[in-house]
């Protein structure tokens, strides 16, 4: 969202709230004079920091290299770097339940609890309490030993959540409330089918990609992707649950064609107004459904949290953070840019400026932010992110595989096949996958 010159009057006074605030007792100019490379995803936060990082030279004196990468580019050029071990890189993006369990496997990765703990080299100002509890925890990892204390890899910067978006006129028209538990959304679902004018409701249902979205579901039903053993557990009697209720609402209520939806085909059908509702990431609500130059909606479209399944609403969190690889030679540096980008003056401005979803508690509750963004969207994020979970992905090193396996149950669920025997089945080759 570009600036109008109200906009542009605040950031100008936040650049200089920034300035004074940063500078403080805190010594910003110790890595005067080093240099740091800095991989990036093409990616909406990406976009938004660049043309502030000369602030950040300016600060610090630290000269800041910046390569940024599509995002399939992005990963497979970070593996072979990090697998050859031979080139210097800093700090990179990273989705912690994408890459995080490969990385903690071979040791690609930089702990940064000693940073933060370190007052000479992070600011009084920092406080990485203010971080939302969710966005937090999903960059603490278990992954290699469950019993030693979880350790931090890396910190927000751009987070999204599960949440229920939805026609408020096509509610008001058939006298609707808004479902606040799964029992009620599939009877509405079938109240507005009935009516017989539009799709109640599209979610993702293409095999792998729909399994990130199942989740939200998974954990609401009180299932787990494994037993506390590391064994399979998506055949368990609550995960079986959770696909044979997904799976019903896009075979009775969803689109012709669901067991074939990804991320495009449901916003392309919710702003396009044939979909009264839209269960997924819901940083689709500010970027597209209330985009006049891409959705009918605008004037119609409401956000609500996820609904409650038998464990409660547990939608999922997923969350962009920034690293230190282990072939940073300037890890001190790097720290220094991960805590500018992540300081609180900066999450605030990305976010009001640019719409970034930051991870911040302070930015979300700022008394300015209903300018910027609803206040249905503010209130969403705020009760999302305190009970979500950051396990959208399977805690395992082949996520692909496993992803591939266990999106075969929910075409099975849409397409009216045997749920049970699919997971059972499923759960039998990503035994011997996780075996191998």
């Amino acid at each position: 969202m570009r600036r109008s010159l109200f906009v542009c009057t605040v950031v100008a006074m936040l650049l200089l709230t920034t300035a004074i605030s940063l500078a403080g007792q805190f010594d910003w100019r110790k890595f005067e004079g080093t240099s740091i490379r800095v991989l990036l995803n093409r990616h909406i936060w990406q976009e938004a920091i660049e043309p502030l990082i000369p602030e950040f030279e300016a600060l610090t004196g630290i000269k800041v290299v910046t390569e940024v990468y599509p995002e399939d580019q992005f990963r497979a050029k970070l593996a072979v770097e990090f697998a050859a071990g031979v080139a210097n890189i800093d700090v990179t993006m990273m989705m912690p339940q994408q890459e995080g369990p490969q990385w903690m496997h071979e040791d690609w990765i930089v702990y940064l609890d000693k940073f933060i703990a370190d007052p000479a080299l992070t600011s009084p100002d920092y406080q990485p309490d203010d971080f939302l509890a969710a966005a937090w925890s999903a960059e603490l990892t278990t992954f290699r030993d469950p019993a030693i204390k979880p350790q931090l890899i890396g910190v927000p910067i751009c987070i999204e959540n599960t949440a229920l978006m939805y026609r408020k006129d096509i509610f008001a028209k058939y006298g609707l409330a808004v479902p606040k538990t799964m029992e009620e959304l599939e009877k509405v679902c079938k109240v507005i089918k009935d009516k017989g004018e539009i799709t109640p409701i599209v979610m993702r249902g293409r095999r792998a990609a729909a399994t990130s979205q199942w989740s939200a579901f998974m954990h609401s039903f009180g299932a787990n992707w494994l037993h506390p053993d590391g064994s399979p557990a998506i055949n368990t009697p609550e995960a079986v649950a959770a696909f044979e209720f997904y799976g019903r609402l896009l075979r009775l209520y969803g689109p012709p064609g669901a067991g074939g939806y990804h991320w495009y085909e449901t916003t392309t059908d919710f702003s396009g107004g044939k979909a009264a509702m839209h269960i997924g990431p819901n940083n689709f609500f500010p970027s597209i459904y209330l985009d006049p130059s891409r959705s009918q909606v605008v004037e119609t479209a409401g956000i609500a949290p996820l609904p409650a399944g038998p464990a409660g609403s547990r939608p999922i969190v997923g969350v962009w953070g920034l690293t230190i690889p282990y072939l940073s030679r300037n890890q001190d540096a790097a720290w220094y840019f991960i805590q500018w980008a992540t300081s609180l003056e900066v999450v605030r401005r990305l976010q009001m400026e640019d719409g970034i979803p930051g991870g911040r508690k302070s930015a979300w509750e700022d008394p300015e932010m209903p300018k910027y963004h609803q206040q249905e969207l503010i209130d969403n994020v705020l009760e999302s992110l305190e009970t979500g979970s950051p396990l959208w992905n399977p805690p395992v090193i082949p996520i692909g595989e496993v992803r591939d396996i266990i999106g075969e149950v929910i075409v099975a669920s849409i397409e009216g096949r045997d749920v049970q025997a699919a997971a059972d089945a499923a759960a039998r080759r990503m035994a011997q996958v996780l075996d191998r």
